[in-house]
C-alpha cells in the first residue's frame, strides 16, 4: 500500500513538473510575441514620424525657393555680376551647399558654398544631371559619395531650371529622426514584401528590416523614388520599451511558479510522512511563506517604485527626463487633437550656459540647473508637462492653454529667472533664458509643435537673447 502510494505521489510530481514547464514556455513565448509587436507598432509610429519630417522638410525649402524666384523673377542675364550676387544671396538664405543653374540642358553657372566641403563636386554634379535632368520639378532626398543631401529642382522659366543642394549633416539627421537614438546611412538595398508607407508624396516604397532582441529594436530601411529608383538607406536603433518590462513579469510570475510547486512538493513529503503528526506545524510554515511573499512583495513595490523614478525622473533637475517627456507628450497631443482643444508648447534654453560652466565650473551649472528647474515648476500648474530634454534644454507642454496665454506664461517664467541669485566666492551670479513658444495650429504631431517652438527659440538666441518668440512676434 505505501509503495503504490509512493509510486502515485512520484507520478503526480513528475506531471505536475511536466505540466508547469509546458505552461511556463507557453506563457513565455505567448507574452514575449505580444511584446514584440507592440514594440514594432511603436517603431513604425517612430519611422513614419520620421519619414513626415523629411517630407516637411523638402517641402519647407520648395516653398523658400518658391518665394526666392518669384521675388527675382529676371533671370535671363544670370551670368551678370548683378545676378551673380543674387546667386549668393539664394545660398546664404536657403544655406546651401551647391547651387547650380540650367538652361537649355547646359549648365551655365554654378556656385558652391566655400564653407561647406563636399566629396567629389564633379561626381556629384554628374549623378544629378545624369539621374534627375529628365524630370522638371522635384524634391528628393539621395545619397551620393556616402553623403545624403536634400535636392530641389525647379522651373524659373521655359528651358530654365535651378538645382538646390544642401548636405544632410548628422546633427541635421539627429533633429528628423528625434525618436531613435542612433542613426547612420548605410550603403545596403533593403527588399521586402512589407512596403509600409504607400502614402508618401515623396518616396514610392519604403522597405524595412527589423530586428528585436531584448535590449534593442534594429531597423534597416531602404527609400525608393516615384519610378523606384533607389535613393538611400538608413539604420535606426532604439532601446526597447517594452521588451524589458515582459520579461520582468514573466520572470516575476515564474519565481512564483517555481517557489510555489517548492511548497507543493515539499507539503507533499510532509504529509506522506506523518499527516496527523505536522498538520499543525505545516499550516505555521504556510503562514509564515505567506509573510514572506507579502514582505517580499512590498520590497518588490518599493524597488520597482524607485526604479520606476530613476528611469523616468532627471537625476539633477528632478524633472521628467527626454524619454518621459516625450511619453506624456505625445499622449496629451493624441488627446488634444480629438477633442480640439487648445495646446501648447514652450522650448526654454539657459543662455550663455557653457560659458557659465566654463568660468566658474560644473558644480555652478549643476546650482543653475537645479535653481532653474525650481524657478519654472513654481510658475506652471501640477497638470502642465515639463521636462529636461537634454544639456540646458527644456520644454513644458501648456494643456488647455492657447498661444496669447502661452507666450504670457513663458514671460512670466522668464522674469523669474532673471531674480534667481547664485553666489560663488562672494559673487553673484544671474542667469537669463530664451523662450520659443508655439501651439497646436497646423501640426499633425508633437514634434512638429516641438520643431516650431525650437525654431523660434533659436530666433529669440539670435534676436539677442532673454526672449520670447512665436509665431506672434517673430522678430
Amino acid at each position: 500500500m505505501k509503495k503504490i502510494i509512493q509510486n502515485k505521489t512520484i507520478l503526480f510530481v513528475i506531471t505536475i513538473s511536466l505540466l508547469t514547464i509546458t505552461f511556463i514556455l507557453f506563457s513565455y513565448f505567448t507574452i514575449m510575441k505580444k511584446y514584440i509587436n507592440i514594440e514594432k507598432i511603436e517603431n513604425l509610429k517612430h519611422l513614419e514620424t520620421f519619414v513626415h519630417n523629411i517630407e516637411n522638410k523638402l517641402l519647407e525649402n520648395e516653398k523658400k525657393i518658391d518665394y526666392l524666384i518669384n521675388l527675382n523673377k529676371n533671370y535671363k542675364n544670370i551670368l551678370r555680376q548683378s545676378n551673380l550676387e543674387k546667386t549668393d544671396f539664394i545660398m546664404k538664405t536657403l544655406d546651401l551647399d551647391f547651387l547650380m543653374f540650367e538652361k537649355n540642358s547646359k549648365i551655365v553657372l554654378k556656385k558652391i558654398n566655400p564653407n561647406h566641403k563636399i566629396k567629389n563636386i564633379l561626381h556629384l554634379e554628374k549623378k544629378i544631371l545624369n539621374s534627375f535632368s529628365n524630370l522638371p520639378t522635384f524634391g528628393i532626398v539621395v545619397n551620393i559619395n556616402s553623403e545624403l543631401f536634400f535636392i530641389n529642382k525647379k522651373v524659373i522659366n521655359k528651358d530654365f531650371f535651378i538645382y538646390t543642394i544642401k548636405q544632410i549633416r548628422n546633427k541635421e539627421l539627429k533633429n528628423l529622426a528625434l525618436n531613435f537614438e542612433k542613426i547612420a546611412l548605410i550603403d545596403e538595398h533593403i527588399y521586402s514584401n512589407n512596403n509600409y508607407l504607400s502614402n508618401s508624396k515623396i518616396f514610392d516604397k519604403v522597405f524595412l528590416n527589423t530586428k528585436i532582441d531584448i535590449q534593442n529594436i534594429t531597423t534597416k530601411v531602404s527609400f525608393y523614388s516615384q519610378q523606384s529608383h533607389y535613393l538611400f538607406s538608413l539604420k535606426l536603433k532604439n532601446k526597447t520599451l517594452f521588451m524589458k518590462e515582459g520579461e520582468n513579469t514573466i520572470f516575476i510570475f515564474c519565481a512564483f511558479l517555481i517557489l510555489f510547486l517548492i511548497l507543493l512538493f515539499y507539503t507533499t513529503y510532509i504529509y506522506q510522512k506523518t499527516l496527523k503528526e505536522h498538520n499543525n506545524n505545516l499550516e505555521n510554515r504556510v503562514k509564515e511563506r505567506t509573510l514572506q511573499i507579502s514582505s517580499a512583495l512590498k520590497e518588490l513595490e518599493k524597488v520597482n517604485l524607485k526604479l520606476y523614478d530613476l528611469a523616468h525622473t532627471d537625476f539633477l533637475t528632478k524633472t521628467m527626463n527626454r524619454r518621459h517627456f516625450f511619453m506624456h507628450a505625445q499622449n496629451i497631443f493624441s488627446q488634444t487633437n480629438k477633442n480640439l482643444n487648445d495646446l501648447c508648447v514652450i522650448m526654454i534654453d539657459i543662455d550663455n550656459f557653457k560659458r557659465l560652466n566654463d568660468s566658474y565650473g560644473h558644480d555652478l551649472g549643476d546650482r543653475a540647473l537645479v535653481a532653474f528647474s525650481k524657478c519654472v515648476k513654481q510658475n506652471i500648474i501640477e497638470d502642465d508637462i515639463f521636462g529636461r530634454l537634454g544639456g540646458e534644454e527644456f520644454a513644458i507642454v501648456l494643456k488647455n492653454t492657447n498661444l496669447d496665454k502661452a507666450i504670457k506664461i513663458a514671460n512670466k517664467i522668464r522674469k523669474s529667472i532673471e531674480n534667481i541669485n547664485i553666489v560663488i566666492k562672494n559673487k553673484n551670479i544671474n542667469i537669463t533664458a530664451s523662450f520659443g513658444v508655439s501651439d497646436i495650429k497646423n501640426c499633425s504631431t508633437i514634434d512638429e509643435m516641438l520643431q516650431k517652438a525650437d525654431t523660434h527659440l533659436y530666433s529669440a538666441k539670435n534676436s539677442g537673447k532673454n526672449r520670447v518668440r512665436s509665431r506672434l512676434n517673430l522678430i
